[in-house]
């Protein structure tokens, strides 16, 4: 069965002194990568921990947390990267339900964690140095050069410790990464994806982009976002080089554009949201974009007029729709060409791709349907407490195979899909999923809350709460300071709103519509006022 750590193992063998990583101002070859990831798969087995142990990573873009996940992947353990913006809290559950074995991460953080109940880790491996800040050791513990360093062997205290660690490998039970994602219930869910599910994905997207040694591939996207599935790993399959571009927020285009100047980035992909603030940067700083020969949009929409700006200063690049979801990796594509671009009407997502199944579910009538995908690159499932489940699944729309319900709203023409909306209230935003009711959940645990609904309006998150009459008034700092200890950055609402009550329809259900045309209503009305007062002061 093809794995993860052939990819490495192969280009090492063929271009052992070609440019595998530049990070952070180091240059590491592929001799040295690999060799560094051997290093940390050794580790593992010294301490009697995998093959198929469980490696959280929670690390910012760094020379160590690309050799964690490299050496997890040549151990044939499972690489569970986590946003270095991860609240505390949500960090402490994706341990506990992964069952994590290993947790990579700096000394400062770990430290912050002190309210961890994870029974489940056997070594904690500290990147830092050793005075940045007092350790608590709730369990083992190892420095990473300590850990890292083929000189050095664990000490036999540890070794002794951890001797009965191990897990036997399981060929059913393969997993080769879990990325945990936005979940309705008010918690994380990790969808795990098997190395054959991974393979399928890259070995296409290498022959879809034609990757090659001679590529320099950027990596925008944070190391706990599944884009950076396709960055790191088809770069190493094919000798190329991967370029990680630092943890920016995406509030201007400037120093995106410049990088890939700077860079000579050959293949970009990312969300629309940042090409979108790279056009925006061009029209003030005009950078050169010529190196790029292939860009990959994915994760949320991409309008047309947007793209239309943003493709006059990358001419000379094919770009690519790419669509799917953490579940299934890319499992469509769309190759955007001219007639795309002259005609109206959106991109289309394009076609299955040729690992992929697809089939539309329409009511009687309705050229519009859900979309029900399989094939190789389908997750196993979602992890709970440490098993996989799969309960997602269903069968009987083709024969026997197994098909994901995706809640994407589609149609068809022409062979091509055109993406609608949602079945649900889950939504797409700056290439993060986010469930509206994860944030609700989240609020109503509060004890000043009776009621809450959240919707998604003109690419605003916006949250209406009704108090709770029997408690003092809660502020709105308070709510959002407890969403700050909870959830991550990009799924904290834009607007909060109080009301008296939410409005509902006439057999008693939330009438989220109203609250999207109420929200549409007051921000006219902010409008109304503030050109009012300027008329005044105008004539004053």
């Amino acid at each position: 069965m093809a794995q993860l750590k052939d990819y490495l193992k192969r280009s090492r063998d063929k271009y052992p002194q070609k440019t595998a990583l530049e990070v952070a101002d180091e240059i590491f070859t592929y001799e040295r990568i690999y060799s560094l990831a051997a290093s940390f798969s050794d580790g593992l087995a010294a301490l009697k921990i995998g093959p198929q142990a469980r490696v959280a990573i929670w690390l910012p873009k760094s020379p160590e947390a690309y050799i964690s996940i490299c050496g997890a992947v040549e151990n044939g353990s499972a690489f569970i990267p986590i946003d270095i913006a991860t609240p505390l809290e949500r960090v402490n559950y994706i341990v506990d339900n992964s069952v994590a074995d290993v947790l990579v991460c700096r000394a400062a953080d770990y430290s912050e964690l002190f309210e961890s109940r994870s029974g489940s880790l056997k070594l904690v491996i500290l990147v830092g140095e050793e005075n940045d800040s007092p350790v608590y050791p709730r369990c083992h513990y190892l420095r990473w050069q300590s850990f890292i360093s083929p000189q050095q062997e664990p000490s036999e205290l540890v070794r002794k410790q951890l001797r009965n660690s191990g897990v036997t490998p399981d060929s059913d039970q393969d997993i080769a990464y879990i990325y945990y994602t936005s979940g309705s219930t008010g918690v994380p869910k990790g969808a795990v994806i098997s190395n054959r599910a991974a393979c399928a994905f890259i070995d296409w997207a290498t022959s879809c982009t034609e990757l090659s040694c001679v590529d320099r591939v950027s990596n925008q996207a944070s190391l706990g976002f599944d884009l950076s599935t396709f960055d790191i790993f088809a770069t190493f399959a094919c000798g190329a080089t991967l370029v990680p571009v630092p943890d920016w927020p995406i509030g201007s285009g400037y120093p995106f554009a410049r990088f890939i100047e700077e860079q000579k980035i050959t293949v970009w992909q990312s969300v629309p949201t940042v090409l979108v603030k790279i056009s925006e940067s061009q029209q003030k700083t005009l950078f050169n974009l010529a190196s790029l020969r292939v860009v990959i949009f994915t994760g949320e929409p991409f309008f047309k007029k947007d793209l239309i700006e943003f493709q006059q200063y990358v001419r000379g690049a094919r770009l690519y729709s790419w669509f799917g979801s953490t579940e299934l990796n890319t499992c469509f594509s769309h190759l955007v060409t001219a007639d795309d671009l002259a005609v109206e009407g959106p991109i289309p997502i394009g076609r299955p791709c040729p690992f992929a199944s697809a089939k539309l579910v329409c009511d009687f009538g309705s050229p519009i349907g859900e979309l029900f995908v399989g094939g190789d690159s389908m997750m196993s499932g979602y992890m709970k407490s440490g098993q996989v489940c799969g309960e997602k699944f269903v069968r009987g729309l083709d024969r026997e195979q197994l098909f994901y319900p995706t809640g994407d709203l589609v149609s068809e023409r022409e062979g091509l899909l055109y993406y609608h909306s949602r079945t649900d209230f889950m939504i797409k935003r700056n290439g993060y999923r986010i469930e509206l009711g994860e944030i609700e959940n989240n609020l109503l645990n509060h004890s000043g809350v009776a009621e809450v609904a959240c919707v998604y309006v003109d690419r605003v998150i916006v949250v209406f709460v009704v108090p709770n009459a029997n408690r003092v008034a809660v502020s709105e700092i308070e709510l959002r300071a407890e969403l700050t200890s909870k959830v991550p950055g990009y799924m904290r609402p834009d607007k909060m709103i109080f009301l008296e009550q939410l409005p509902k329809t006439l057999r008693g259900k939330l009438d989220r519509r109203k609250l999207q045309q109420l929200y549409r209503e007051m921000m006219l009305e902010q409008l109304a006022d503030k050109r009012l007062s300027t008329d005044v002061v105008s004539q004053a």
